[in-house]
């Protein structure tokens, strides 16, 4: 049996009790065999199968040598120092023949680090192991000395015998199923408790790639030793004082359990006195909440979560107090849900899901999420066939932003600029304002007045993956002369600020995720306009967080705060909600009630909510309290005012998309492909580097008729580190399946010099020459290791012309090892790419995904 640990940090923050209590098992040979978890001051929770594996006692019997201890190590807390603990006989369970069992207890002979808090644990009944969200913290199975823990965002699916839970993956990236990984502590943040053990992964769930599912024993199946240090258990979900009622056990005395008891009473009755305090009901007063899932889009997923966290307090002040719905929000592309809904959402394991390049997996519950009742899309609005299906039982617009301007405060000058923030200048007009430098010729605008620049600069989100900049393109093309005009006056000027500021090639929330990144640097210059929402602009300036991927949080300097610049005719974003109805199995009647009770209340008590939020809301001429000038917008800028309007339909996209395609500049991108020994580990369906191959041969069949691509192999096997396999070039279908059969020839061998073929790379990028505006550079490197072969090098990425780096890392490779120029996920984002940590099994469809991305512009050229 082999034990699950996936995924990189999380981007929501964690307790540190969770994290700081778990700790690698290891063997006489410095080797981590498994995790395990701090339950009290001195015992570990973990798996028979670990312990017997660290010992290296025989794979039968239900029997350890007497005196039994393994090796622990705390890495978060105190990575140089190793522990020994005493297997506990009495606690010990091997696996049984039916699944059930294995699982041992672990106490420590030596005081735990100082700062290590045992996890808090809960008992869920069947009730809270079915269609919850959890993490799991464990360990990949290299040495200690490299060893670094992993998380992991999966599912309960629901009980499967032999007192197991099944647990399944969300998405397909995140670290593979493999050994090491048995006894990590599962955690579910919406009641902050460990609920779980993992103990092994499903070996038969295929297709799926790498085990996608797996199981865990809930805590109430597991041994809690009885003795004073007792560990923090919850005994349910709802209880809201733990030690409260908890009885004397052996070896405690009265006054302890008492002690708990006159704690609160004195609390409650100091409130009391001060008149501030009204006596919660006892939680068995209340009902279970009815589960609410809600799939929203990725860029506004912190904003519906605040929506739905206070849906929950609204709906707990009228149930006397009682949290009467539990609303989870969880993040889905409009794409991946669109899908969903047209096929069903198949829960069928390895079932094709329709979409661009044969989309992903079909086994929607692990690879998107549940089945919604609710869903968010965001900007993204459905298509007229997806909300005409079946499944879909309503739809309204709650909220309404339109498309603005962002300008740095400090850039702005009042006498100059102050007339033309509210419907003075056209989306051309304005661009043209902000893009131009003060010396070039003055535009000429419609009504004879001559526009002089400003130098500001203007970066957009990518059209490719943002419905806001497919939207703006409408607008900045309007009265274009042709493909050149565009080329030359609003792509190259948009190309070359986004280059010069390294943001990425986005949506809206990773270009205003990198414009915070900037604006937060004291060292950084001059900070360009961003084209953008209103309440996308006024959460960049309250400092809330931007997405689901940005880590960077703060208000901005007041001079760096961003200013709302309103064309004459602007297009703008409606967020709709989309109620979804499945059959009763999957759904509760409850659930659609809950539903349809949401809805009524985001078009009424809910609106203050989301003018809170910084949306506009339909049918109010009142702005909310953070639409205001210190905020950076016009608050009395109507939604009603008729000038705001402007057609945005397929028709208009279609051929805004296909003039963006034409004008965009080609790729210059060169691959190279890590060829290291460590490829040949296993993917589920042949080792690493078949997987990568498999993605080159896709890649390769997605250039475009002006992009080029070239293919370098990099192990120290090579001489100079690498094998320039393919030159930077134009399509050549035949040489191309020549370069794949050598590929496919290959036997991966040696280290990984992996930052020394990152510099080798961009000054062969830079050598090839050309205007920088004439292609958009890139690094795409595939590897599946940290650098062993690179003596200390630190890539030199910064130059002229830019080159941007992407990083697609599998295996043991981490996007969080650092370098002495920093991590490889920071390395990237500084130069506008971006690292992506993806399963072996799943390389191929990353590189797809990618390239689909960067050569998008060369497809109909």
């Amino acid at each position: 049996m082999i034990g699950a640990a996936w995924g990189g940090p999380p981007d929501r923050p964690v307790p540190d009790d969770v994290r700081l209590a778990v700790a690698a098992v290891r063997g006489a040979d410095g080797r981590v065999y498994g995790t395990a978890f701090l339950i009290d001051s001195t015992r570990l929770l973990t798996c028979a199968h670990v312990v017997r594996a660290a010992i290296g006692a025989a794979t039968g019997g239900a029997e350890l040598p007497g005196g039994a201890t393994v090796s622990v190590v705390f890495p978060l807390a105190a990575p140089g120092r190793p522990l020994d603990a005493v297997v506990l006989p009495r606690h010990w369970q091997p696996a049984r023949a039916d699944g059930s069992g294995d699982h041992a207890v672990l106490e420590l002979r030596a005081p735990a680090p100082a700062g290590i808090r045992p996890v808090r644990l809960a008992r869920p009944g069947q009730a809270g192991t079915r269609d919850r969200f959890c993490r799991v913290y464990g360990f990949p199975l290299f040495s200690l000395a490299q060893q670094q823990g992993r998380w992991f965002e999966g599912r309960l699916v629901g009980p499967v015998g032999a007192g197991l839970v099944q647990v399944v993956k969300l998405t397909d990236s995140g670290y593979p199923i493999e050994p090491g990984f048995s006894g990590a502590p599962v955690w579910d943040s919406r009641i902050r408790c460990v609920i779980g053990m993992v103990v092994r992964a499903d070996k038969r769930a295929e297709p799926q790639a790498h085990y996608a599912a797996g199981f865990m024993v809930p805590i109430r199946r597991l041994p809690m030793p009885d003795r004073s240090g007792r560990p923090r258990v919850l005994p349910g979900w709802r209880q809201p004082f733990p030690g409260w009622r908890e009885p004397a056990g052996p070896g405690r005395p009265p006054s302890t359990r008492w002690r708990g008891r006159r704690r609160v009473a004195a609390f409650l009755a100091a409130l009391l006195a001060a008149g501030a305090v009204a006596v919660p009901q006892p939680p068995h007063r209340c009902a279970p909440p009815v589960e609410l899932r809600v799939a929203a889009a990725p860029d506004d997923l912190h904003t519906y979560q605040e929506v739905a966290a206070a849906y929950e307090r609204w709906r707990a002040a009228q149930t006397e107090g009682c949290r009467s719905t539990s609303v989870f929000v969880y993040p889905a592309a409009a794409r991946d849900v669109a899908h969903g809904l047209t096929s069903g959402w198949s829960a069928s394991a390895g079932a094709s899901a329709p979409g661009p390049g044969g989309g992903r997996p079909g086994w929607y519950p692990a690879d998107v999420g549940p089945r919604p009742d609710a869903w968010f899309p965001g900007a993204d609005a459905p298509a007229e066939e997806v909300l005409h299906l079946g499944v879909v039982r309503a739809h309204a617009t709650v909220a309404r932003s339109p498309m603005v301007l962002a300008v740095p405060r400090g850039r702005v000058v009042p006498r100059r600029d102050g007339p033309d923030r509210q419907r003075a200048l056209s989306w051309p007009e304005l661009f043209a304002k902000a893009s131009r430098a003060p010396g070039e010729e003055p535009l000429l605008t419609g009504s004879g007045r001559r526009l002089a620049g400003t130098g500001w600069q203007v970066v957009r989100p990518d059209p490719v993956v943002s419905p806001e900049a497919r939207m703006i393109d409408v607008a900045l093309y309007d009265g274009a002369p042709g493909v050149a005009w565009i080329r030359r006056e609003v792509e190259r000027r948009l190309e070359a600020a986004q280059d010069s500021h390294g943001h990425p090639l986005d949506g809206l929330a990773a270009v205003l995720c990198r414009q915070r990144q900037l604006a937060l640097d004291p060292a950084t210059p001059l900070l360009p306009a961003v084209v953008s929402t209103e309440q996308a602009l006024v959460q960049f300036n309250l400092g809330e967080r931007l997405g689901d991927a940005c880590a960077e949080r703060g208000r901005p300097p007041w001079d760096r705060s961003l200013v709302a610049f309103y064309p004459e005719q602007t297009p703008g974003v409606d967020h709709r909600i989309v109620l979804l109805g499945w059959p009763g199995a999957v759904q509760s009647a409850a659930a659609r009630a809950a539903a349809d009770d949401f809805l009524r209340w985001l078009t009424g008590d809910g609106r203050d909510t989301l003018l809170a939020r910084g949306f506009r809301v339909p049918g109010l001429d009142r702005a909310g309290p953070v639409l205001s000038e210190i905020n950076g917008v016009l608050p009395g800028w109507l939604l009603e005012n008729p000038q705001w309007e402007y057609v945005t339909g397929p028709t208009e996209l279609d051929a805004a998309d296909r003039r963006h395609r034409q004008a965009r500049r080609p790729a210059r991108v060169l691959l190279a492909l890590d060829t290291s020994g460590s490829m040949l580990a296993d993917a589920g369906r042949g080792t690493r580097f078949d997987v990568a191959v498999d993605g080159v041969a896709s890649s390769l069949g997605q250039l475009g008729g002006r992009d080029e691509v070239g293919v370098w192999a990099f192990s120290s096997a090579y001489r100079g580190a690498v094998a320039r396999l393919r030159g930077v070039s134009r399509a050549d279908r035949d040489g191309d399946q020549v370069l794949l059969d050598r590929l496919r020839g290959t036997v991966p061998a040696g280290d990984t010099p992996l930052y020394r073929t990152i510099d080798a790379a961009a000054r062969e990028l830079r050598r090839l020459g050309g205007d920088r505006e004439d292609y958009l550079r890139a690094i795409v490197v595939l590897t599946d290791g940290r650098d062993t072969a690179s003596g200390g090098l630190v890539p030199r990425l910064g130059g002229d012309p830019p080159v941007r780096l992407y990083v697609i890392a599998v295996g043991e490779a981490s996007c969080d090892d650092r370098s002495r120029a920093g991590t490889l996920r920071q390395t990237a984002r500084a130069t506008g790419g971006q690292c992506v940590e993806a399963a072996a099994g799943t390389v191929d469809r990353s590189l797809a995904t990618l390239f689909r991305q960067l050569w998008e512009k060369g497809a109909e050229q």
